[in-house]
């Protein structure tokens, strides 16, 4: 919700703006049920630009602008999840004291709250405020939650958070007043790909298509190349849903059966024909079934901030939707609440695995600044 609006008045350009900058969240229908709580009701026929135009010359107060935001504003972001391990035991009191020292420092920048969900987990919920210039200026300014969690283990503390600047930043401050409640220089190991050659790149993202316990790889959906050469511009995506993309799709269908067959992909004519193209793998998503009930089917997509360098790392893990008969669709959704921490342990645990194996075994390997280290 818009609590703190970032303007004195807005003009009818600035709400007919708003009303046409999302036809998903402001289609006709929406647009006339607003006419409609003003005592106007409009022909199906009428067109968006009409129904917009006409609405924003209507008397506007400050409750009404406010709930015409919110109609805008899409509240259940769907953001991919980060984390780093930082290499030292916390407790829940330890964990309070940084958070309050946190807020003395930066007092009035975030709003921050606390909670203890499980045992080993504690749940810092920072609120802020994001402004999107690019965004139409009743809605440049929005309120933001990033919710951070502490996962709390003998040797390790993990942290894990939205894949966001905004997150990634309350963090680094976080490992700072770790570091100085615990008397020692204490540096986050995030998982990176970097000083990795390509087949070992590749050969991550293969281990992660296999080795998410108790999931069944059932299809690769698509995956998105990088080129070594910086003077190419623009990544090359693979969707193998697209159709008109045959070429590219043999590519991804390949893929597919090497991954499910245990066969060498860095063998394969159509990777070495990536490679010699100077192309290496930088994110994958695929589709997995549940080995137990419910079978529930499951995407995972893994990816990096930085695909060239292989840094950042983030994954999303999204449930297809069931028709009334159980059958699962290709429509999938965001995870129940309930179930994200689970399947987000699992992706991270895989991932950090997938890493030191190739790490153990890689005697080519540049040795990467930081890395996690497996369970």
């Amino acid at each position: 919700m818009t609590d703190r609006l970032p303007f004195l008045a807005a003009t009818d350009k600035d709400i007919f703006d708003l009303l046409m900058s999302s036809k998903g969240r402001m289609s006709e229908g929406v647009l006339r049920g607003i006419a409609l709580t003003r005592g106007i009701i409009y022909s199906p026929k009428t067109d968006r630009e009409r129904l917009a135009s006409d609405i924003s010359l209507l008397p506007h107060d400050f409750a009404s602008l406010t709930k015409l935001i919110e109609r805008r504003e899409y509240q259940n972001r769907n953001e991919k999840r980060a984390y780093v391990d930082v290499p030292v035991s916390l407790t829940h009191d330890e964990i309070s004291e940084v958070v309050r020292n946190y807020k003395d420092e930066f007092a009035g920048e975030d709003e921050l709250t606390t909670q203890q969900r499980r045992l080993k987990e504690v749940q810092l919920n920072v609120a802020y405020d994001e402004i999107d210039y690019s965004k139409t200026r009743l809605i440049q300014r929005q309120r933001r939650d990033a919710n951070i969690e502490f996962i709390l283990e003998n040797d390790r503390t993990t942290i894990r958070m939205p894949a966001t600047e905004k997150a990634r930043g309350v963090v680094d401050r976080l490992v700072k007043k770790i570091s100085q409640l615990k008397l020692q220089s204490l540096t986050p190991k995030d998982l990176s790909l970097d000083g990795l050659t390509a087949d070992q790149r590749t050969t991550f993202f293969m281990s992660m298509l296999r080795n998410i316990p108790g999931y069944q790889l059932q299809t690769v959906v698509s995956i998105k190349c990088a080129s070594g050469d910086n003077d190419v511009g623009e990544d090359l995506e693979i969707d193998i849903e697209e159709k008109e993309r045959a070429v590219e799709s043999e590519i991804v269908g390949k893929i597919n059966s090497v991954a499910l067959s245990g066969m060498n992909l860095l063998q394969s004519e159509e990777y070495q024909s990536l490679k010699k193209n100077g192309f290496f793998i930088t994110a994958v998503t695929w589709r997995a079934l549940q080995t137990e009930r419910p079978n529930d089917l499951m995407q995972f997509d893994v990816s990096f901030d930085e695909p060239r360098q292989g840094k950042g790392f983030k994954f999303g893990v999204r449930i297809a939707r069931r028709l009334t008969d159980g059958t699962p669709t290709s429509d999938f959704k965001p995870l129940e609440p309930n179930r994200q921490p689970a399947l987000w342990s699992l992706v991270e645990r895989a991932s950090a695995n997938a890493l030191d194996e190739i790490i153990a075994s890689g005697a080519s390997v540049q040795e990467p600044a930081e890395r996690v280290t497996a369970a």
